[in-house]
């Protein structure tokens, strides 16, 4: 399993967590293969933020976005992301990354994982990063980690 620490800022984390944004618009994504089962923990960043790792969701693809998209594809993209034509205009060619199934957690420093800062967009967490916070997220709302098959 791979599992990704995710900057995101408010309000677009709330909206992760929700279920109201299904897309994240990144400007570059993980080399993944078919198959690959990916989580995002969810760092909440930003002057408003709680600056602390708030929830997760699984990744579920990921697409490339070029910078002039049919129309039918930019009206759904906006939607999906949540934001306006001129901030996806700006921001284009970027990646499309899938969110579902998010989670929301008590609010984890990033000092309990061994972190001093928050990645700028993105980074890969070791599995002892990964083990702190679903034991943290089993506390939180009962929730048993799944077991490793062997």
């Amino acid at each position: 399993m791979i599992n990704i620490l995710l900057s995101v800022r408010r309000p677009f984390s709330e909206k992760i967590l929700s279920g109201e944004k299904k897309w994240e618009l990144r400007k570059n994504a993980p080399r993944l293969n078919k198959g690959d089962s990916v989580t995002l923990w969810l760092y909440e960043s930003g002057q408003y933020g709680t600056r602390g790792i708030i929830g997760k969701c699984r990744l579920v693809v990921t697409a490339g976005l070029r910078p002039y998209p049919p129309k039918g594809i930019l009206e759904w993209t906006m939607k999906q992301a949540c934001v306006t034509e001129e901030h996806l205009r700006n921001y284009l060619p970027c990646y499309v990354w899938g969110v579902q199934d998010p989670v929301r957690i008590s609010t984890v420093p990033l000092s309990d994982i061994g972190m001093a800062r928050p990645p700028q967009s993105w980074q890969y967490l070791t599995d002892k990063q990964e083990a702190i916070l679903e034991r943290r997220l089993a506390s939180s709302c009962n929730w048993e980690p799944r077991k490793e098959r062997k």
